[in-house]
């Protein structure tokens, strides 16, 4: 799966399963608790129904706010009326589902979403600018040129060569950015510092590794069918079968075009 839908798709089957698990417990909480003439007596998938739509609305939200932030050009505006379309589609879709398939009038459904949704489209805006975005091509482009990269040294900045980065791995939010003197942080997640990288000097190994192909060496092949790759500095990374006949590729086709 493409490396920019999978954290998209990760986060909001996450992240909204966790809501909805957690509005059910509170409901059946407070049934549990109150008397019988103050119970909501809720089915138990009501939670499901008043916000299971949203596992289609999260993902259209965040493709929409990536392909938005990939111009040159954008502004908070720009991002506004993202949010409002998508407020709009979504108020739509829920009034007209109710009606539908529970008969609910639509003023009353729009009351009751309309003070709840600019909060979530907020939230998942919040998400989307912290964990998937993707920075525009013109700071994509600008990173190429500049061939450098300001990462965490210590409790320091600092800058490194992008030809000098040997391999980087997945740290949770952050990525290791190892060269052949030094180790790096920077705080992102490994697809996010993929899409930074120039493309035809880096490569993805594993779903925890990237490397630079100028520094592979050689391929050790496992009975399991995955495979080591063995750096000039002596390093050792995984390179897993899904990856495997990529590399190769990419290696005979730099060998073609020498």
């Amino acid at each position: 799966m493409h490396t920019v839908y999978k954290p998209i798709l990760t986060i909001t089957g996450v992240g909204w399963t966790a809501v909805i698990i957690f509005l059910t417990a509170i409901d059946l909480l407070h049934d549990w608790v109150e008397v019988e003439s103050e119970r909501l007596n809720n089915p138990i998938w009501w939670a499901l129904q008043e916000w299971g739509l949203w596992y289609i609305y999260t993902p259209i939200l965040f493709l929409w706010l990536n392909k938005l932030s990939q111009q040159n050009k954008v502004c908070w505006r720009d991002y506004l009326v993202c949010c409002s379309a998508l407020f709009v589609l979504s108020m739509s879709i829920q009034a007209g589902f109710d009606y539908l398939v529970y008969r609910d009038d639509i003023p009353y459904t729009l009351y009751y979403f309309a003070p709840l949704y600019p909060l979530v489209i907020y939230v998942c805006f919040m998400v989307w600018n912290k964990f998937i975005r993707i920075e525009s091509n013109e700071e994509n482009n600008s990173t190429a040129i500049n061939q450098r990269l300001l990462v965490d040294l210590g409790g320091d900045k600092s800058f490194v060569q992008i030809k000098d980065i040997v391999h980087i791995v997945a740290a949770k939010n952050y990525v290791e950015i190892h060269t052949e003197s030094h180790q790096y942080l920077k705080r992102a997640t490994l697809s996010q510092f993929e899409a930074m990288l120039p493309t035809d000097m880096f490569m993805r190994t594993h779903r925890s590794y990237l490397v630079n192909l100028a520094y592979v060496e050689r391929i050790i092949t496992k009975a399991s069918g995955n495979a080591i790759i063995k750096l000039s500095t002596g390093a050792q990374i995984s390179l897993s079968k899904g990856y495997k006949k990529a590399l190769k590729s990419r290696f005979d086709t730099l060998s073609q075009a020498a």
